[in-house]
């Protein structure tokens, strides 16, 4: 069973769900996804040495079983800076941040992993073992760079991979560093292996991907998803347009294109709404939603009232050239 809301429901749905505050039993599994998280340049200068200003007052990610964002930045303070227009890395000690706010997973597959080259990628990969930070996308090799995130929660196998495919960041070799590429034969490998070897209940692909400020995917990266869909993922997660984009249902998974900004500081707004996509699984099924968010002055929280809504209802029209969406009441599609 899959849950979908009409629009004469959407206000009902706003006034409960939107708080994080759905009903569930203890067998439910909470997945919280959010977009683009840079806690260094405008965010350092803001922060100084308390690293978790922007989750003191956010609690969602400390209350679900897993909570995952895109990492846009190495992790150190060694290495070398790579030719391009910008380069970011965040302090080490900012790693805590992390845990605090209740991060289990990130994805490393993203344009600026390679900012402080091998050295920074290699030292990121360590910070966040050292701190029981999970992560997908990025390795020493290509086979450490495709391998999932396993993890069994109340008795579901859930598996996650992550991918990137420009060219500010390497693809992982046999024997090289660099990113897992968003390849679509990679892509069906590594979901077979995951279905067929690992037997897992749920699948998430993460996609760093598509253009920058765009508010809608265009159709190559809709038909890519469509294919990553059919290939055997439950859901496909996008980040780095730096906005909201629509969420898709198709077929048996869903789609967000993009999750947006979550806290960003590789420009200096320090204010700003985006959202969560929340995956429930139940006994019955799967359940969708979306949490508006709101980041003012670098901090965190949940957002309420005419704020919330506009949110919603912004995602809504994005999503409405979708024949599905996780707003509109319809089966799913064939």
């Amino acid at each position: 069973m899959m849950r979908f809301l009409t629009i004469s429901s959407l206000a009902v749905w706003l006034s409960t769900v939107c708080l994080g505050q759905s009903v569930h039993d203890s067998s439910t599994v909470i997945l919280r996804f959010a977009g683009d998280l840079l806690l260094a340049g405008h965010y350092e200068e803001a922060a100084g040495d308390t690293p978790g200003i922007a989750f003191e007052n956010f609690n969602l990610f400390r209350t679900d079983d897993v909570s995952v964002v895109n990492h846009e930045c190495p992790i150190t303070d060694r290495g070398t800076k790579t030719p391009k227009p910008y380069n970011f890395r965040m302090r080490p000690t900012y790693t805590k941040a992390l845990t605090d706010a209740g991060i289990e997973l990130v994805n490393l597959a993203n344009n600026h992993i390679f900012d402080y080259g091998e050295e920074g990628l290699f030292d990121t990969i360590s910070y966040l073992d050292s701190a029981g930070v999970f992560h997908v996308g990025a390795g020493r090799t290509s086979a450490e760079a495709r391998k999932p995130n396993l993890m069994k929660i109340k008795g579901r196998r859930i598996g996650f991979l992550g991918y990137y495919g420009g060219g500010e960041a390497p693809a992982a070799g046999r024997s090289t560093p660099g990113v897992a590429p968003r390849n679509l034969g990679v892509i069906r490998q590594d979901l077979k292996a995951l279905r067929q070897v690992d037997s897992v209940d749920f699948v998430v692909v993460l996609l760093h991907w598509g253009t920058e400020k765009a508010t809608m995917p265009d159709s190559g990266q809709q038909e890519f998803a469509h294919s990553v869909i059919d290939a055997g993922a439950d859901a496909v997660v996008g980040h780095h347009a730096h906005v909201l984009q629509g969420i898709e249902r198709y077929r048996n998974g869903v789609i967000a294109y993009s999750l947006g900004n979550f806290v960003f500081g590789g420009n200096s707004r320090d204010t700003y709404d985006t959202a969560l996509l929340e995956i429930r699984l139940t006994s019955e099924g799967t359940e969708y939603d979306l949490i508006p968010v709101g980041l003012r002055n670098w901090r965190l929280r949940v957002l309420e009232g005419a704020e919330r809504d506009g949110v919603i209802m912004n995602v809504s029209d994005l999503s409405k050239d979708f024949p599905g969406s996780i707003f509109l009441n319809q089966k799913e599609n064939p």
